[in-house]
């Protein structure tokens, strides 16, 4: 059983909202509280509402750019969104908030609370909390752990355990044992403007070379057209792809045309064209002596690369296919509850009207209850245990009960 809900309110409308869901759902093992606006301000206030309306149920409250159900989306807006649900194990867990290493603290802290069971990790981390890379290596002590997530508005989450302590640090999460797998899919809010092209030559950052010219060319040529389709000035992005690997596990030639392995588990791709999946990331700078692009860390020598814009009908079909994947991926369970993590680049500022993804997924959906947030990042499935750290992306997490 699972239950869902989100308003405009404030302190007082959201303790009624509160209430409601614990009578609706007597028998809760968890829940999650988003929160906007004024209420994600004073996130520690929500907390403690949680806390003693929802008393013994482990939950956590996330501030968020917005929030949103399958009823709608709050945008610019002081409001609340939500689900509680029974079934399974749920444990609340934050990283220190002054970890040497957030990369390895966030796997032995994944390793404390899961472990190599099958299970679920859902991470929210603050910005700037992780770096490129941090999510590298989680399968090593989490092996069997599904791990998604999405950045905070800007203050941290908060965990409510169920002996009614808070927790918090850089990223805080649920871990879920006891409870299938959830089916999770993400896809970009992008258009590609470009084929991939195998990463050959990096210095601090700047990618100089791939695909055997340099990559201001590559993005040059990529770009040339648009000029004669936008009536406004595009946002256009990297995308990164793994290396090229062949089905017998060696890496592609030079031109980095070999098949992507298919995608493990329940676990899908985040941005996808012919198999190959990506990350976007920004172009942060131009080196126009070396004819370089500055990526950041994640542009690797043997990382693919191609340029891509943001685009709202590339984002909306995105959405409306991991919605139907993950529905005929549920055929033959029950759906309980969804969990949809959306970019704030997203929404009516890409869209121009409101509600665009709540729409679809009702579409989809009908009245299963869903709830969410607009994030500052995302944190979009990749492999079993592994993750990777995302840009105008939509996450959709399905949670069910084998029929």
């Amino acid at each position: 059983m699972a239950r869902s809900f989100s308003a405009t309110c404030g302190p007082d409308g959201l303790l009624h909202h509160l209430a409601d869901l614990r009578s609706a759902v007597p028998s809760a093992s968890g829940g999650i509280v988003f929160v906007s606006g004024q209420l994600a301000q004073r996130a520690s206030g929500v907390a403690e509402l949680v806390r003693s309306t929802w008393r013994g149920i482990p939950a956590c409250i996330v501030p968020a750019a917005g929030v949103l159900s399958e009823r709608g989306e709050l945008e610019g807006d002081t409001g609340a969104s939500g689900v509680l649900w029974s079934g399974g194990r749920v444990a609340p867990f934050a990283l220190p908030e002054r970890a040497e290493d957030p990369s390895r603290a966030l796997r032995e802290t994944l390793a404390r609370a899961i472990g190599p069971r099958s299970a679920t990790a859902i991470l929210f981390a603050r910005p700037g909390a992780l770096a490129a890379g941090a999510l590298e290596g989680l399968a090593s002590c989490a092996p069997g752990a599904c791990v998604f997530g999405a950045g905070t508005a800007s203050s941290s989450a908060i965990g409510v355990t169920s002996q009614g302590e808070l927790i918090e640090g850089p990223v805080t999460g649920l871990a879920i044992t006891g409870f299938a797998p959830p089916i999770v899919d993400a896809s970009p809010a992008a258009r590609l403007l470009s084929g991939f092209h195998p990463v050959e030559e990096v210095s601090g950052g700047v990618v100089l070379r791939a695909g055997g010219r340099s990559a201001l060319d590559l993005l040059s040529a990529a770009t040339a057209t648009l000029g004669e389709q936008a009536s406004a000035q595009p946002l256009v992005l990297a995308a990164l792809a793994d290396p090229a690997v062949d089905p017998h596990g060696d890496a592609a030639g030079p031109h980095g045309d070999a098949a992507e392995p298919p995608t493990l588990g329940s676990v899908s791709s985040v941005g996808s064209v012919s198999s190959v999946r990506y990350v976007l990331r920004p172009i942060r700078g131009v080196d126009p002596s070396r004819r370089g692009l500055l990526l950041g860390d994640d542009a690797r020598p043997g990382a693919r690369l191609a340029f891509a814009v943001r685009d709202a009908a590339a984002a909306r079909a995105g959405l409306e296919g991991i919605a139907r994947h993950v529905s005929r991926s549920a055929l033959g369970s029950a759906p309980r509850f969804a969990l949809y993590l959306s970019c704030a680049g997203r929404g009516q500022g890409l869209y121009g009207a409101p509600d665009v993804e709540a729409r679809i997924l009702r579409q989809r959906f009908a009245d299963l209850p869903i709830a969410g947030m607009h994030s500052s990042f995302e944190i979009a499935p990749w492999a079993p245990g592994e993750a990777r750290l995302a840009l105008y992306t939509g996450v959709l997490a399905l949670f069910r009960a084998p029929s």
